[in-house]
């Protein structure tokens, strides 16, 4: 009896010891702040009046951190935004600041940037000379507007390579605008074989793994849907911690907000048959009842689809190509970046490739260009989804809609057989996918002109116009 009773004390020290108290505050400008959620990745508290708030933090915890309220912005450092504490048992009291961001309460630009992946030095310099200019270019373009921007940066910030990190970061630091991170398969450590111990670098020059930031009307959740065995062996999953502090933070939110989860790996396949992660399954039905959003990187593809109603998913193209090989992806989709805007509740996407025009949204090929469509004209429409329309003109006369299909990039391919011709060694990941953005209208022999007229969603207006028999 005596021994029970040492078993069970010891079983409620334990359990006491699981989780410590600990208090701070939240202000701005010396201001206290009230309402503003604190997490240590495990449960949640939220400041009082006075921007004091206490949470039972878990052992187990890595980082005591905010969720940075529409309107505010951590201080920067290194470009990232510091809204999150290292967790210290030994300490008692978590103090954070923030600063106003006047406007982006209401209006914002994100820059959701895919897979730099730089693996060598001469990765590193083409990062610098090749992709960084032109991101630049956007963030000074949208100072000269006046707009508020972020980015962030969907995964595989590196390519294995993490000595790497602190180059990347700094680089991205150069955009002057706050940049959020997301963990891909390959920023984990390869010698490490814990999903713990394999994060340890990236959480050093990048902070959590998994949080939460509000923009405008938009609660922004970022997961980590890489469990790591060590050696380039992992699992595209969502760990059951990270499920439970989600659901435990949808129910948090107002009913019928606007969610947007940031991830590495895409919750849906749609070329697997539109395979959905099982433990993606689980996320949406805990944020059942709101208008949600992935965007997602990893697959070097650009496609939105919806998933179920109300959920969408975003997966962004590489900025770099394919794999730092190829000027353009393996889908036929440029080197570039999706840009998300939102204002006054009004919230939309569009592509933008590397040092092209915001119009550049279509190719067009002639007739005879396109091997398995001979006669007819090919249009090459990469952000498309499913309330786009692709009509044509010939001789500018409406012809009505063109024709989905399923394509290799013409583009890609004449590429990749233009590097065998010259004798160059082939990667098997260098590769045409068949992309069914592709679309087709076959005109008659007496035509002279025709015109292919792609409308967004949001009812812009894209167009290329092609004269025929006068191939490019």
């Amino acid at each position: 009896m005596k021994n029970l009773l040492l078993f069970l004390l010891a079983c409620c020290l334990c359990a006491a010891a699981s989780a410590r108290p600990i208090r701070g505050s939240v202000k701005c400008g010396g201001k206290p702040m009230g309402g503003v959620t604190v997490t240590d990745g495990y449960t949640f508290a939220q400041s009082d009046e006075q921007g004091i708030f206490t949470l039972d933090a878990d052992d187990q915890a890595l980082f005591i951190s905010l969720v940075t309220p529409s309107g505010y912005l951590a201080p920067l450092e290194g470009g990232i935004p510091q809204f999150y504490r290292t967790y210290d048992p030994a300490a008692k009291r978590y103090d954070f600041e923030l600063q106003p961001w006047p406007g982006s309460g209401e209006c914002y630009e994100l820059l959701a940037i895919a897979d730099p992946q730089p693996k060598t030095e001469e990765h590193f310099r083409r990062l610098r000379s090749e992709v960084m200019p032109a991101l630049q270019a956007a963030t000074d373009n949208g100072r000269t507007r006046g707009s508020n921007q972020a980015a962030i940066v969907l995964g595989d910030i590196v390519w294995d390579s993490p000595e790497l990190f602190a180059g990347v970061k700094a680089e991205f630091a150069k955009l002057e605008v706050p940049v959020y991170g997301v963990i891909g398969n390959h920023d984990h450590d390869l010698n490490k074989y814990t999903d713990r111990e394999a994060t340890e670098n990236y959480r050093s020059h990048f902070g959590p793994t998994y949080y939460a930031f509000d923009m405008g009307r938009t609660h922004y959740i970022v997961l980590d849907d890489i469990v790591y065995h060590g050696a380039k062996k992992y699992e595209e999953r969502i760990d059951t911690m990270q499920l439970r502090w989600a659901a435990a933070y949808a129910e948090r939110l107002p009913a019928g907000s606007r969610v947007c989860i940031a991830m590495h790996a895409p919750a849906m396949k749609s070329w697997l048959g539109n395979r959905v992660m099982e433990s993606a399954e689980g996320l949406m039905d805990a944020f059942a009842g709101h208008e949600l959003h992935f965007i997602t990187g990893h697959t070097h593809l650009n496609s939105n689809y919806d998933i179920r109603e109300g959920v969408m998913e975003h997966n962004v193209a590489q900025v770099c190509g394919n794999l730092w090989w190829d000027p353009i992806n393996w889908d036929g989709t440029p080197k570039g970046f999706q840009l998300f805007r939102e204002c006054g509740g009004e919230f939309s996407w569009e592509y933008r490739s590397l040092g092209e025009s915001p119009a550049r949204q279509i190719r067009v090929w002639h007739p005879g260009q396109v091997a398995k469509h001979p006669a007819s004209v090919v249009a090459k429409v990469w952000n498309w989804d499913s309330y786009w329309t692709v009509v044509w003109y010939e001789d500018g006369r409406y012809r009505g809609a063109m024709q989905r299909t399923t394509l290799d990039d013409p583009d890609y391919t004449a590429h990749i057989d233009s590097l065998k011709a010259a004798g160059r060694k082939i990667s098997k990941v260098q590769r045409p996918r068949p992309t069914n953005f592709y679309f087709t209208a076959r005109p008659s022999a007496s035509a002279r002109e025709v015109e292919v007229v792609a409308t967004d969603r949001f009812g812009r207006r894209y167009s290329e116009r092609i004269a025929l028999g006068h191939a490019d």
